[in-house]
């Protein structure tokens, strides 16, 4: 397996003074975005990264357990302050997004696409995704952890909790297999990037999250929201507040927190949904 995590292999790719709270790798922990969150708390400096090679209590949206074998794939969370009020992330989670699949296509992993609100697909197979979470606000400010896992080498045999299909960077890229450290670096790298343009507008990146998820629209959907109810429709696409348009009964419905499932997959794993969230 190329990557054995090593700290400073990934740290030497980064400008000086990044991270000034630290980037701290873990071999085993409960979840990175759970860490990052309580360090938030305790006071330490912003920005800084937590990694692990392995997370027993990995989540993803909703509180959902999301599987995290170790030395499979990559778990990381940055944690990041914002001089916006927190109603102004709306977008941040699609913009990572966005910065994911920058770095799939920088390593040779070109056909991936976004899904909303927060996963990466290939075909129609989870990649990765992102998990924002949210402290310490104000009208003017927000702390933010983001929160990224990537498929690099799921075990065949992994147990998950879901029916969900996935894939990952050894069976995705098309040229030589990247190391891990390489990987999680892009990705640090990226998910600075992002947060920079999205600090400087937001809404110059709305068009990016636009075209990325533009392999969405007018797919067949069933949306699932929060207290429980279901809509099947077709999806028309996202406006400026990235709430996802989908057409039900010839009526359009606009949601700004659900699940989407996609229909007619032919499934390749039936190992189900893997780490794509912390």
């Amino acid at each position: 397996m190329k990557g054995q995590l090593d700290k400073q292999r990934i740290v030497q790719s980064f400008e000086d003074g990044m991270f000034p709270g630290g980037v701290h790798l873990f071999d085993t922990i409960d979840s990175t975005n759970d860490w990052s969150l309580a360090e938030i708390k305790n006071a330490r400096q912003l920005p800084f990264v937590c990694i692990a090679d392995h997370q027993s209590k990995g989540r993803g949206r909703r509180g959902r357990h999301w599987s995290s074998p170790p030395g499979a794939n990559i778990y990381m969370s940055c944690a990041w302050c914002f001089e916006l009020s927190a109603d102004r992330l709306v977008l941040l989670s699609l913009a990572q997004g966005v910065a994911v699949l920058n770095v799939l296509s920088q390593i040779g992993i070109n056909n991936a696409w976004l899904k909303w609100p927060n996963d990466v697909l290939i075909k129609d197979e989870k990649i990765a995704g992102v998990l924002v979470e949210t402290c310490s606000l104000s009208s003017s400010a927000c702390k933010a952890v983001i929160g990224i896992g990537l498929n690099y080498a799921m075990p065949e045999n992994i147990i998950v909790e879901s029916g969900m299909r996935w894939t990952d960077v050894v069976h995705a890229v098309s040229g030589a297999l990247p190391d891990r450290n390489v990987v999680v670096a892009a990705l640090l790298n990226g998910v600075v990037n992002m947060c920079r343009r999205y600090q400087q507008s937001a809404t110059d990146i709305y068009a990016d999250i636009r075209d990325q998820l533009g392999a969405l629209t007018g797919r067949d959907v069933c949306v699932h929201t929060e207290n429980g109810a279901q809509f099947a429709g077709k999806v028309l696409g996202i406006n400026q507040l990235g709430e996802l348009r989908v057409l039900v009964n010839g009526h359009e419905h606009v949601f700004n927190s659900a699940d989407v499932s996609l229909k007619g997959i032919t499934k390749r794993h039936e190992s189900g949904e893997t780490h794509a969230d912390n």
